[in-house]
């Protein structure tokens, strides 16, 4: 998202100019470095600033009006909202919520005036005619013959690497605290509701095929150090903490980790094959000597990627029966969900859990289902159990979330308890970066955190 840059009513009046000139939006907001949303927003009103300047108004006036926030941020949404459509991306309540909170935050909303209410959804979804409903058969719209070229060409791609050596990461975002209340969603299909930014993690998972090496996840908080871990080592924590203000992976983050993960390789002598999306994030031009980049086509991980065939899924569900647990163990104190204290060291060693609980087995079965097939036999220091199915991976799915179910069943604080499903899969829309932009140097993806942000976006208790 471009950086406001607040027009004067005689440059309002210059881009109503040059539009009328034929240039498209896309000229126009490098021109005047602004949002397509404020360029729709001020073409809507051009009349009123036309009338305006006509009538010798103060050429230099910058009009502030709530009017003009509103609509901004609205145009924005609406522009990103269908940007992730056509991509397929499916996009919630909440999610848009959020990203609504973000935009006003980067319009110079800092005291959170703006709520992005669920009044504020509904009157969003009224004007633009949004319907949120569960959408059927997101992955069977990739591009058919995409994924077949993809996968023809796959065993090529890896004939020269061990199993041991190729590696899929991805992300993925988590609402940490999300309680499993009924409460929280005005309709089953719309899912409006849900936490603030601050109550977001955004988690990126990295697995050799083998399911051998489980690399630490990734966690991206708001806050450099969450008071609760202000005396703990960060070095020594289960997961590799990075913050900034959005929670969201950024290419600086992601540059730095894949460094890292460069270093260890290094170390221990391998060059392995990552395979991963071509996010916006995803840095296409760093060049490792131990780590080689190969990007899936655009808009198909859903079909072809290994973590997006099941992984994920299973290890939030196996992160929400940790939470469901601690709701449990704490119920007797609490009269309400806000009772629960969930700490961002809760979620940390909750994350390291559910991902120790993914099995080899299953690893290996969603790299096949996600068409990588071994070819070749292995040293005899690495033993491939040769019954590896995709329906095993369907069948510890279900059974973490019969697992979860049950421990659903034993939730009474306040309101009526989401369904096992629904609730393991509450953020799957949840974007876990910004899809329109990832200038690093910008103000959503400012990476360093003051101490007194830091005590502002955690809560006191973490």
């Amino acid at each position: 998202m471009t950086s406001r840059n607040e027009l004067d009513l005689e440059q309002k009046i210059n881009l109503i100019k040059e539009k009328e000139r034929g240039l498209s939006h896309r000229e126009i907001k490098g021109k005047f470095q602004v949002s397509l949303g404020a360029i729709s927003n001020i073409l809507k009103r051009k009349n009123e600033y036309i009338n305006d300047y006509e009538t010798n108004q103060n050429k230099k006036m910058k009009r502030k009006l709530k009017d003009d926030f509103s609509q901004t941020i609205n145009d924005t949404v609406y522009e990103w909202f269908v940007t992730q459509r056509i991509k397929n991306i499916p996009i919630s309540g909440p999610v848009l919520q959020e990203y609504a909170r973000k935009v006003a935050e980067e319009l110079g909303d800092r005291s959170g005036n703006f709520k992005a209410s669920n009044g504020w959804l509904d009157r969003f979804r009224t004007r633009h005619n949004v319907h949120f409903r569960v959408i059927c058969g997101e992955a069977a719209a990739v591009d058919k013959i995409t994924t077949e070229n993809w996968q023809m060409r796959l065993p090529n791609i890896i004939q020269h690497y061990n199993p041991m050596d190729i590696y899929n990461c991805d992300e993925t975002g988590l609402f940490f605290k999300l309680m499993p209340d009924r409460s929280l969603v005005i309709d089953k299909n719309d899912c409006e509701g849900g936490k603030k930014s601050r109550d977001r993690y955004t988690v990126m998972l990295c697995t050799n095929w083998l399911g051998t090496d489980k690399l630490k996840p990734v966690v991206i908080g708001k806050a450099a150090r969450p008071r609760c871990v202000k005396n703990i080592d960060m070095a020594k924590l289960p997961v590799k903490w990075y913050s900034n203000r959005t929670a969201w992976m950024n290419s600086k983050i992601f540059t730095e980790w894949l460094y890292d993960l460069h270093l260890i390789m290094q170390k221990q002598k391998r060059n392995i094959l990552l395979f991963l999306d071509n996010a916006p994030v995803h840095s296409s031009d760093v060049k490792l000597q131990n780590v080689t980049l190969k990007f899936f086509p655009a808009n198909s991980t859903a079909q072809i990627q290994p973590l997006d065939q099941g992984i994920i899924r299973t290890f939030k569900a196996y992160y929400r029966r940790y939470l469901v647990k601690h709701i449990i163990a704490n119920a007797n104190a609490a009269h309400t969900a806000d009772d629960v204290n969930i700490t961002a060291l809760d979620a940390i060693y909750w994350i390291d859990q559910s991902w120790r609980s993914i099995t080899e087995a299953t690893i290996r079965n969603t790299f096949k289902m996600a068409g990588f097939e071994i070819h070749f036999v292995l040293d005899d220091s690495t033993s491939i159990t040769p019954k590896l199915d995709a329906i095993d991976v369907v069948v510890n799915e279900n059974k973490c979330i019969e697992d979860l179910d049950q421990e659903l069943k034993h939730i009474s604080i306040g309101g009526t308890v989401m369904s096992a499903n629904d609730f393991a899969n509450i953020d799957d829309g949840v974007p876990p970066y910004n899809e329109l932009d990832d200038a690093s140097d910008k103000m959503l993806t400012v990476n360093v955190v003051t101490l007194e942000d830091a005590a502002n976006d955690e809560d006191t208790t973490e």
